[in-house]
């Protein structure tokens, strides 16, 4: 099962901390939080966010390093 509409809620959440986190590290950090809660709530398709922020795209690459071999 999957929850589509959950790249729609990151999207609006990378667009605040982009605008609002200058630190990228700090923002590596909370967007894996981010998608792990997503994630547990059935959140499948996180590719759809990548290319907006460089760190989110870093954190979905640590959390699913095989989805890039």
């Amino acid at each position: 099962m999957g929850w589509a509409s959950g790249s729609q809620v990151m999207d609006g959440i990378i667009s605040v901390v982009k605008k609002e986190i200058n630190d990228p590290e700090v923002r590596t950090k909370l967007y894996r939080g981010i998608i792990e809660v997503l994630e547990g709530e059935d959140w499948d398709t996180q590719n759809e966010c990548e290319g907006i922020d460089d760190e989110y795209d870093k954190a979905l690459m640590e959390l699913h390093p095989s989805w890039y071999k």
